[in-house]
């Protein structure tokens, strides 16, 4: 899901984005929990479905570093004529 920072970033305040982001990565650290578990306990050797995990899992959490950092980037200020 992606969601604009910035659109957040306007109508909440840092806590209740702190909040999100929390809420957001145990969610997702779960699922990647189970995934693994699976991928690692269940079966023989290491299955290719590993590599790919590890993929996306480096992919997901590189998208939630650039929007932990667009947070922190200064917003541009408006011209208001």
């Amino acid at each position: 899901m992606a969601v604009n920072m910035f659109v957040i970033a306007k109508r909440a305040t840092p806590q209740e984005i702190a909040m999100f982001f929390q809420k957001d990565l145990r969610r997702i650290v779960s699922i990647h929990t189970v995934m693994f578990q699976k991928l690692l306990l269940e079966e023989e050797g290491l299955p290719l479905e590993l590599a790919a995990l590890f993929e996306d899992v480096g992919n997901r959490y590189l998208d939630i570093s650039e929007r932990i950092s667009e947070l922190h980037q200064p917003q541009p200020k408006s011209k208001v004529k």
